[in-house]
């Protein structure tokens, strides 16, 4: 882990995450690290492309980490989003898929932002920074 930072030190399971990161990317930036990804047994792909703590917090997870611009704009979303769904009307069952959603969204892309916070010093407002295919 020559890219990371010295303040900082990582727990062994997200020094397996920021290997993988470090030498493929996001699991399915491209076909290599799409094949690597598909090999690896159930729980480490969980391990690598989900975060739960990040999912049951959501900004609140993103703040914790540092990467308070990243948990506004989550929460800035949900806000959003619970303003429409108020607007709408719409029924009990709508708004907890779109709750689900958001987490979900918190939990697909925290690992890999943490990853950019730690290893680039990333400031971004977005996201999803980084992913999408790599050329």
């Amino acid at each position: 882990m020559t890219e990371q930072t010295p303040s900082v030190t990582l727990s062994p399971a997200w020094q397996r995450r920021f290997d993988f990161f470090s030498v493929y990317g996001l699991p399915n930036s491209s076909p290599e690290s799409k094949a690597v990804y598909r090999s690896l047994p159930f729980g480490t792909k969980m391990r690598i492309g989900s975060n739960f703590p990040a999912f049951f917090f959501g900004p609140i997870y993103f703040f914790v980490k540092g990467m308070w611009r990243k948990g506004l704009t989550l929460f800035g979303i949900a806000m959003a989003l619970s303003v429409v769904l108020v607007v709408l009307d719409v029924s009990d069952n709508v708004a907890r898929a779109a709750g689900i959603a958001v987490a979900s969204v918190a939990m697909s892309t925290a690992n890999y932002a943490y990853y950019l916070h730690v290893t680039r010093s990333s400031q971004s407002w977005n996201l999803f920074e980084g992913f999408g295919r790599r050329r």
